[in-house]
């Protein structure tokens, strides 16, 4: 099955969620391409927001449907909350974040 995420998913993260964790939108493991198990630009960045540490020398667009202010409020409560969950394991996380983030925004470096 082929992942996929809209804005409508990203505003289905409760208060609740973003508080605790949750892996609802999180893909499978199998559904994760190697190049973000392995990691990438994605997966650092995904990691930077876990860390809460600057992404320098990068470049962000956002795809259609994930470009307004709301959206990257939505965008980010999501990452925070399933960057959050203590399961599946660390590596899962990441690398279906940073899967997750290149659903909704090209990320280039600078």
């Amino acid at each position: 099955m082929t992942y996929s995420i809209s804005r409508a998913d990203l505003d289905t993260i409760t208060d609740a969620e973003l508080a605790g964790s949750t892996t609802k939108l999180l893909p499978q493991w199998a559904d994760i391409p190697a190049e973000f198990r392995d990691g990438n630009v994605y997966t650092r960045m995904a990691e930077a927001r876990l860390l809460d540490y600057p992404m320098p020398g990068i470049s962000i667009s956002f795809l259609p449907g994930f470009e307004d202010e709301a959206a990257c409020k939505a965008i980010d409560r999501c990452i925070v909350a399933h960057l959050k969950a203590f399961a599946p394991r660390h590596e899962h996380r990441i690398a279906g974040v940073g899967y997750m983030l290149s659903k909704i925004c090209r990320i280039t470096a600078a």
